[in-house]
């Protein structure tokens, strides 16, 4: 159930970011392309990547909070 819930929370975080930052994460995350990789295929900048990323990541940390301290404890 654990493992469901934060299935949920993750889905429910990326569904709710900007378009252009879940897709550069999808990439990143799901297909495992480098973040070069990724800038190329969108014609954006390395830093652009980067910056998606680092967003939602940062997001995602955010939503899973709670559970991340459960974890830890």
């Amino acid at each position: 159930i654990f493992n469901t819930e934060i299935q949920y929370i993750v889905h429910n975080a990326l569904q709710q970011m900007p378009e252009q930052s879940r897709k550069i994460f999808l990439l990143s995350r799901h297909q495992n392309l480098a973040n070069k990789q990724i800038a190329e295929k969108l014609d954006i900048s390395l830093k652009t990547v980067e910056a998606h990323i680092t967003k939602t990541l940062r997001m995602l940390r955010l939503a899973l909070k709670d559970y991340i301290i459960s974890i830890l404890i």
